[in-house]
């Protein structure tokens, strides 16, 4: 009796180990999930893919894009770019898409008369630093959180109106 009690006990074991890890496996991704593949956000997958086709490439001075924490790795060289331009009525909007961290960064940007508004987001649109950049003058970092984000939203705003395939 004691033996039946061990064989059972040691099939039961057995079992228990082939079954718990197909439990833990959904169907869905069995036989392939019916949810679309982003990277980050579905808008920015197209505002990504928009710039790629329809962008310009260009090379950004170094200065602001190094406050925001974006380095060329070859020392203090410009940064490489794939760009969207856009006038709307006085302003004058820019979408730059660097890669330089091995990531997809966007970089916004609006001419406010002499200033340059510049910020850096991912492509969950979430704003990761802001900078103030005058014409005559050096960049310096936007310290009131409240007017960068509004201000990166207006932009943001702009560019998700001016998206193909909204």
């Amino acid at each position: 009796m004691n033996k039946n009690n061990s064989v059972l006990a040691r099939r039961s074991l057995l079992l228990a180990t082939l079954i718990l890890p197909a439990g833990a496996c959904t169907t869905s991704d069995l036989f392939g999930s019916n949810k679309p593949r982003y990277t980050l956000s579905p808008r920015g997958d197209r505002l990504v893919l928009w710039i790629q086709k329809s962008g310009r490439d260009s090379m950004l001075a170094p200065e602001a894009p190094a406050l925001m924490g974006i380095t060329n790795q070859a020392g203090n060289h410009d940064i490489p770019v794939r760009q969207i331009a856009q006038e709307d009525d006085n302003d004058r909007f820019v979408v730059s898409l660097t890669n330089i961290r091995k990531i997809h960064d966007l970089i916004f940007m609006r001419r406010q008369g002499d200033v340059l508004l510049m910020h850096l987001s991912d492509t969950k649109f979430e704003r990761l630093a802001s900078v103030r950049y005058p014409r005559n003058g050096k960049p310096s970092l936007i310290t009131d959180t409240a007017f960068a984000e509004s201000d990166f939203q207006q932009q943001i705003a702009f560019w998700f109106r001016a998206m193909p395939g909204r």
